[in-house]
């Protein structure tokens, strides 16, 4: 991100990309694509237009050994790790190039992110994120390096040594620095005389308060208050979603089986996301969430997005058994709405604002939305407006929509908290150079501009 700042800031052209990202936060973008939150941030940073060509693969996971495979933006289904293995050395090597061909044709720098490791020697063949893209045109690698988990120069060494094509490694930048750089010294000596490549810079730790890359960033609510709960049952996706109650400082409270009582506390409850929504309507079923949930209806706001809108419905029908063996299940009846589960999936930006009818002269915002199943028979007032329909469901105090990103109309939230609050994306784009800049102090510039001569 940092990296696709500074180069946008020098006058290029820039896309991020990124051939396999392993993710549960996504975003549909334009042409009705759908691709990692982290490449869509970098792509904000770069000030470019998103596009499925930045990130031509997603892998989904589904618990049991299991990932939806995201291909060019679309679904390809789900499938078990050998599947998606054999099909990824089928068909990665193609799609991956043509990616790159496409945005060569339109960019002037693309800024390729790995995953892991380049080292990770029984990946050999199968690992399409790392050495195989430099390989393609043999263009020039840093390897970034984390001394925050210890053991850094050995990290370092093993990384050269075990790599597939340490030749393409140009420079090495060590991330995560707390302290004095000057202790490093003459580890850096050494480590440059036994690779043969230069260190080109010392990034102290920033703290990051931007959107996280995938779900093992929000194992934690960053900003803890007990006013919003947010069910976190086992299969929650689009943590995304709640990046704005903690950049807007409103801060969030996860409930799941283990604190249930929680959701006494609070004045809004949301169900968010969910990748299997039948198991986890059933796990808020089997929990005492759905007891506590019913109890505070008509005290607390209950909002439902995607998934979660779907289980406030009265049922969700499912004939082509897309989520589970069961063809029929019965909602939480806190809307009266019903869900048809359908083959294709839906994955689209959209452009929409709050019902005119409820909320009087509303703006448009934009949002996204990824879903298989489509809420059919709605009969509650529609929330949003959309060009050519509505959107979602509102009866008093409950609220359903499919619309991701819904925490980013500062006009919803103003319905919700009583406050004004600033632009998000103003926010994300300070918060974006701030950080970029902080990053970039901590590497010799020259060797940055050398890459692009």
């Amino acid at each position: 991100m940092a990296l696709c700042r500074y180069y946008s800031d020098l006058g290029f052209r820039v896309a991020p990309f990124k051939a396999v990202n392993m993710s549960l936060n996504s975003i549909s973008i334009r042409n009705d694509g759908e691709i990692s939150r982290a490449q869509w941030l970098q792509a904000l940073a770069a000030r470019t237009e998103p596009d499925v060509h930045m990130n031509p693969y997603i892998l989904k996971p589904e618990g049991s050994g299991k990932s939806q495979l995201i291909e060019l933006g679309k679904s390809k289904g789900s499938m078990p790790l050998n599947e998606y293995f054999n099909y990824l050395k089928m068909h990665a090597p193609d799609v991956i190039k043509k990616s790159l061909d496409y945005l060569l044709e339109h960019y002037d720098i693309i800024i390729a992110e790995g995953a892991g490791s380049p080292a990770e020697i029984n990946m050999f063949g199968s690992d399409f994120a790392n050495t195989f893209v430099s390989g393609i045109y043999n263009t020039p690698a840093i390897l970034v390096a984390d001394i925050d988990r210890g053991g850094v120069f050995a990290s370092i060494y093993g990384t050269v040594k075990l790599m597939e094509r340490p030749d393409l490694l140009k420079y090495i930048i060590i991330n995560k620095m707390r302290g004095d750089t000057s202790i490093l010294e003459t580890g850096i000596n050494k480590i440059e005389e036994l690779t043969g490549k230069k260190i080109i810079g010392i990034v102290k730790y920033t703290n990051i308060n931007l959107p996280g890359e995938d779900s093992m960033n929000y194992n934690n609510s960053k900003l803890y208050s007990r006013n919003v709960a947010i069910i976190k049952y086992p299969h929650m996706e689009n943590y995304s979603d709640f990046d704005p109650l903690y950049l807007f400082g409103i801060g969030y409270n996860y409930v799941d089986k283990n604190n249930v009582d929680d959701i006494l506390d609070a004045k809004i409850i949301v169900l968010p996301g969910s990748k299997l929504v039948y198991s986890d309507l059933e796990y808020i079923k089997n929990h005492g969430i759905y007891e506590k949930i019913m109890e505070m209806s008509g005290k607390s706001i209950i909002i439902g997005i995607c998934g979660g809108y779907q289980m406030l419905g009265n049922k969700i029908m499912d004939p082509h058994r897309i989520e589970s063996e069961q063809t029929e299940y019965t909602g939480l009846n806190l809307l009266d709405a019903v869900t048809y589960y359908n083959e294709k999936k839906t994955a689209r930006g959209v452009t929409y604002r709050l019902n005119s009818k409820l909320f009087g002269n509303t703006s448009f915002f934009n949002g996204y939305e990824i879903h298989f199943g489509s809420v059919y028979d709605q009969n509650d007032a529609p929330l949003n407006e959309l060009c050519g329909g509505y959107e979602g469901s509102i009866n008093k105090n409950v609220i359903g929509t499919n619309i991701h990103g819904i925490f980013e109309n500062t006009e919803f939230l103003e319905y919700l908290f009583g406050l004004k609050f600033q632009n998000y994306n103003s926010i994300l784009n300070n918060n974006i150079d701030t950080i970029s800049r902080s990053i970039i102090s901590g590497i010799n510039e020259k060797y940055l501009k050398e890459l692009i001569l």
